[in-house]
C-alpha cells in the first residue's frame, strides 16, 4: 500500500497525490490520502482536503483519522519525524536541503519512506510492505510515465459553465493572471514574496506582444490587491470573483495563455491546460533566494523579477 500524507492548498496536494498516484500505479498497488485534519488548527501548511472535488477514481482512499501514520505506520512516521526535526533545527525553509533529502533517501526508502521538501529526488520502493510519501514533491518527474491518468484524474468531472466560462471560451486569445497573495504575505514566507507588481506588468506586457488580441482573465487570492496593483498593458480585463479552489482551476485551464504567480496553483493550471497552442509567461525565480525547483518547463518564457 502507497499511503501520501497530504499537504497545502490544492496545488499542493496535486503534487502530493500525483506522486503517491504514480507510484502506485507503476507497482499495482493502491494509494490512501492522509488527510491530516489535526493540522488544520495549529500548522498553516495544510487546509481542508480539496481533491474531491475533481476526478480522483474510486479505489483511492481519503483517511481522515487524526495521528493515522503514528499509529499505523510507526517505522516510517518516526523516520518521517526525525528528518523534520533535523531540518527545522537548521531552519527548514531558510536553505536548500535537496542535497541532505538525496542522501538520505536510500535509506529512508528501505524504511518505507520518501521524504522531499522540494526539487526532485529519485524514489526506489523497497521492500517496505506500506510506503509512506512525505513531502511536497514538486516536479513532473515525478509522475513520469502516468501523465495521462494524472491529467484525467486531475481535472473536474464536468466543464465549467456559466458567464464567465463563455466569456473566456469566446476570446481570441484569453491570458489568465494569477495572483498569488494570502499566506505569502506573511513574514515567515518571506521567501516566496519574489513576483511584484513590476513582474506582474512585464509578464503582462510579454502576453500582450505575443497576442495583441488577447484578453485577461485575473484570478487571485486577494482580488481588491489584483484590481488595484495590476497593470494590463492596455489588454481588456475581466477580474474574476473568488470561487472554490477547484471551481477557480478549472475555469482558468480555458486559457490559452498563463501569467503565473510562483504557485503550484498557477502550475497545475497551465499544466492541465488542453490549448495546444498555450504560452506560459512565468518569474525567473521561483523563491526570493537561492532555493532551487524543479518545477520549470522547457517552453515557458522566464520574466525578470528583479530590474535588471
Amino acid at each position: 500500500m502507497i499511503y501520501a500524507e497530504l499537504a497545502g492548498g490544492l496545488g499542493n496536494q496535486m503534487f502530493v497525490y500525483a506522486f503517491g498516484r504514480a507510484l502506485a500505479l507503476q507497482g499495482g498497488e493502491e494509494l490512501t490520502l492522509l488527510d491530516r485534519r489535526d493540522w488544520q488548527a495549529g500548522a498553516p501548511a495544510h487546509t481542508a482536503c480539496a481533491l474531491t472535488a475533481l476526478s480522483l477514481p474510486a479505489g483511492v482512499r481519503i483517511l481522515t483519522e487524526p495521528q493515522y501514520a503514528k499509529r499505523h505506520l510507526p517505522r516510517q512516521n518516526l523516520a518521517k519525524t526525525l528528518m523534520i526535526k533535523a531540518e527545522q533545527r537548521g531552519g527548514m525553509m531558510a536553505r536548500d536541503w535537496h542535497g541532505f533529502e538525496a542522501r538520505m533517501a536510500p535509506l529512508l526508502n528501505l524504511a518505507g519512506l520518501h521524504f522531499v521538501t522540494d526539487g526532485y529526488v529519485p524514489v526506489r520502493r523497497g521492500p517496505a510492505r506500506d510506503f509512506l510519501c512525505w513531502g511536497y514533491f514538486q516536479s513532473p518527474r515525478y509522475f513520469a510515465g502516468a501523465e495521462a491518468a494524472i491529467r484525467r484524474e486531475l481535472r473536474s468531472p464536468a466543464p465549467p459553465a456559466g458567464p464567465l466560462a463563455e466569456e473566456i471560451r469566446s476570446a481570441a486569445h484569453p491570458v489568465c493572471g494569477h495572483l498569488r497573495r494570502g499566506d505569502y504575505q506573511a513574514p515567515e514566507n518571506a521567501i516566496f514574496q519574489g513576483c511584484t507588481p513590476a513582474y506582474y506588468a512585464a509578464a503582462v506586457a510579454a502576453a500582450a506582444r505575443t497576442w495583441p488580441d488577447a484578453r485577461l482573465f485575473v484570478f487571485s487570492d486577494d482580488p481588491d490587491w489584483a484590481r488595484a496593483h495590476l497593470q494590463t498593458g492596455g489588454l481588456p480585463a475581466t477580474y474574476a470573483p473568488r470561487g472554490s479552489a477547484a471551481g477557480d482551476l478549472a475555469l482558468m485551464q480555458l486559457c490559452r495563455g498563463f501569467v503565473m504567480s510562483n504557485s503550484t496553483y498557477s502550475w497545475w493550471a497551465q499544466y492541465l491546460a488542453p490549448a495546444q497552442d498555450k504560452r506560459v509567461w512565468a518569474p525567473d525565480r521561483w523563491y526570493a533566494h537561492t532555493k532551487q525547483t524543479d518545477l520549470y518547463l522547457p517552453d515557458w518564457q522566464k520574466i525578470p523579477t528583479q530590474p535588471a
